[in-house]
């Protein structure tokens, strides 16, 4: 202590005992130290010799306030924090609040304390870096597996919570980093590319370690040229690493030089983290989307999702070959606008019947207004919300024009075994699922030998072609007529009980016997009819139908029998 001050002896061991630090200098401005006691020697890292006679300049630091001793000129000024530097340049964030004695009208001395609130304020940051983390990771999984989404999410936050003019994704696409994602003034050069082996994006993914540049004027891993182009003067960079592959960098930069602080830095390095987790996982999902949707297109039928709105939501490329349409031309637009309203009322039951929670399937030919006219098998599938509510549904739609002509008989164009044989096992479970009745006719056309042995195969074909056509008129549309074999017919009859049945096998024989003759007279058939049983297997009821076209044969031919 000075002479300034005198019988000191009370007041400084009081002094000695407090945990703020006090400090007593000359008048300002000065401002010559005269006292410290032992918590500011704690707080600040210096000791006795470096303090006393200095000022409180020796506190100064890069980031400390230019005018900052101003708050000693006068003796009665609120507590003020500022930024300070401890001894070796760690930051202190100090709490100073001055004193001059009441009574002086000139006071010769200040009395100082300074609080040292840096702990506190570490921790504030902290927990602030914490609430950025946590913010920007709600952000970014709004987007959720969306790629293109998310990369814009990513780039967005990133700009925000750093306070940057631009900030872009970055990644690899062979030898070059690609601006996959750009916000701010980065907008400006969208899908801008660095070489791998020749740019400080490159060091960065290639080392995999965050990158601090104060100004691309001073670091020789800069390309100029391209720093220029992009407005980067200075920036940060971290590697987008998730599970031990790193596939880019996400950069945040400024066109003016020292635009950051290194703190930003480690806080975009921890949210990298979280982001480079969230855009591995979309990447990978739109991998494996890419993966199905190539195998989707490569399928030759139709896949489409219907929404509970008649619309389109989503098509394959099959859509575009079979309309010779753009994607766009379908895809939000309703079922009947595409299809006609011709071909949708011929289909809506079914459609209203899956959007109701059913699947259902079924074969029809369906009157397209674009390309005509197409026999296709159809199967629609509901999809459901998480509240169990019918959102849509899944259609496939398969072109039977190649397997019709496959399964139609060439002389008739009837369905030939082969295609009967299919279709009546689908019959045969839809009966018995819905327990619904389905019957069965055999017929055989009655002393065909003779017309083939003495009026030719012309004139035995032409036979076979005139019973066939009879077959498909007087049948009714949802009923299936097939050439069994030879001079053999079948007619299945869905939804038909046997005496039904056995009305329509009367007006076939009736019909034949009318309207159909040979150079010998005449044409004739016997038919048999049976209806299927509950649980009855495929190959019992054709055995019973074949039974019954043996019983009319045997009694005499022209007839129609039965079988229970």
């Amino acid at each position: 202590m000075t002479s300034a001050i005198k019988d000191t002896t009370v007041l400084e061991a009081a002094l000695e005992t407090v945990s703020d630090g006090v400090l007593i200098t000359g008048p300002y401005p000065s401002l010559t130290i005269v006292y410290a006691n032992a918590a500011f020697y704690a707080i600040t890292g210096y000791s006795a010799s470096e303090v006393l006679g200095k000022t409180p300049a020796l506190l100064e630091g890069k980031d400390t306030p230019a005018d900052w001793q101003g708050i000693f000129r006068s003796g009665n000024t609120t507590p003020t924090e500022v930024l300070n530097y401890r001894k070796g340049g760690a930051p202190l964030h100090v709490e100073w609040s001055i004193r001059s004695p009441a009574s002086a009208e000139s006071p010769a001395y200040r009395i100082a304390v300074l609080r040292d609130l840096t702990q506190p304020r570490a921790l504030e940051h902290r927990q602030a870096q914490l609430e950025l983390l946590a913010s920007m990771q709600r952000k970014v999984s709004t987007a959720g597996l969306d790629l293109r989404v998310l990369r814009q999410k990513v780039v967005d936050v990133a700009m925000d919570a750093t306070a940057a003019e631009a900030a872009a994704v970055e990644e690899v696409q062979g030898d070059m980093l690609v601006y996959t994602a750009v916000a701010g003034r980065a907008r400006s050069v969208a899908g801008f590319r660095l070489p791998v082996d020749a740019s400080l994006s490159g060091t960065c993914y290639k080392a995999q370690i965050p990158i601090f540049c104060a100004d691309v004027h001073l670091d020789s891993r800069v390309d100029q040229d391209k720093a220029e182009q992009a407005g980067f003067r200075s920036g940060m960079l971290v590697p987008l690493l998730h599970a031990d592959h790193c596939f880019g960098a996400l950069k945040v930069y400024s066109s003016e030089p020292g635009a950051f602080q290194r703190d930003q830095l480690k806080l975009l390095e921890m949210a990298s983290h979280v982001l480079a987790a969230s855009l591995y996982d979309a990447r990978q999902f739109k991998s494996e989307q890419d993966r199905r949707t190539l195998l989707v297109d490569a399928l030759p039928i139709l896949i489409s999702f219907v929404d509970n709105q008649y619309r389109y939501g989503e098509i394959n490329a099959a859509y575009s070959r079979w309309f010779d349409v753009h994607p766009d031309q379908i895809l939000g637009r309703k079922v009947e606008d595409v299809l006609g309203e011709t071909a949708f009322n011929k289909i809506r039951h079914y459609v209203d019947t899956a959007l109701a929670g059913e699947r259902v399937r079924f074969e029809m030919t369906v009157p397209y207004s674009r390309g005509g006219p197409r026999p296709v098998e159809a199967e629609y599938i509901p999809v459901y919300d998480a509240n169990d509510t019918v959102m849509g549904f899944y259609a496939l739609v398969r072109d039977l024009t190649e397997r019709r002509t496959a399964e139609r008989d060439h002389l008739t164009h009837i369905y030939n075994r082969r295609g009967f044989d299919r279709l009546l096992k689908g019959a045969i479970a839809t009966a018995a699922r819905y327990r619904r009745p389905l019957s069965l006719l055999f017929l055989d056309i009655d002393h065909f030998k003779p017309v083939n042995d003495q009026c030719g195969h012309t004139v035995g074909d032409e036979l076979l072609r005139q019973v066939a056509n009879l077959l498909r008129q007087l049948a009714r549309e949802s009923d299936i007529v097939c050439r069994w074999g030879g001079e053999e017919f079948a007619v299945l009859t869905p939804e038909t009980a046997l005496g039904e049945a056995q009305e329509l096998a009367e007006r076939l024989r009736v019909a034949i016997a009318s309207d159909v003759a040979s150079p010998l007279g005449p044409i004739t058939v016997s038919i048999g009819v049976a209806e299927l049983k509950l649980q009855e297997p495929e190959n019992s009821l054709i055995q019973r139908a074949d039974q019954a076209l043996y019983w009319a044969k045997e009694k005499g031919r022209n007839r129609v029998e039965t079988v229970d």
